[in-house]
């Protein structure tokens, strides 16, 4: 039992760093779904979804994507903002305007899809611009 609640606190802390350090695409998204008023929202859900379980899921190296960084690291606190807002609105605008432009709101699933892909590659783009992430907690004096 403790194996499942410790995997059900990853998902909620995943979802919650996902859904804080989205907030200005989400702010840009509240508006700018009225293009899409069917499909962005389907979309946006599948990818706040579906990005929480895989952002737990890579936290916890399974699979593997590369070192995430704690949490609690604020240097890359900008990146991430910045990163998971872009990634949230190509997973939510981006796939609503697919599924519109196709006339099948069947395609917004793909918003988790892209979500999760996105997030794979985060690692990446961190060690690119940090290099490799610090695992220790910070020493207190």
């Amino acid at each position: 039992m403790a194996g499942v609640r410790e995997w059900l606190e990853r998902v909620f802390f995943g979802g919650a760093e996902l859904s804080v350090l989205s907030t200005p695409s989400f702010a840009v998204v509240v508006f700018a779904q009225m293009l899409y008023p069917d499909a962005v929202p389907l979309a946006g859900l599948t990818a706040i979804a579906a990005g929480s379980v895989a952002l737990a899921a890579f936290r916890a190296g399974s699979p593997s994507v590369g070192e995430w960084p704690r949490r609690a690291e604020l240097t890359s606190a900008p990146l991430r903002v910045a990163y998971f807002s872009v990634v949230f609105f190509l997973a939510s605008m981006g796939v609503g305007h697919v599924a519109v432009s196709a006339g099948t709101l069947l395609l917004t699933p793909l918003g988790g899809v892209v979500q999760v892909v996105g997030l794979a590659a985060f690692p990446t783009v961190y060690h690119a611009v940090h290099g490799e992430p610090v695992k220790k907690p910070a020493q207190q004096l």
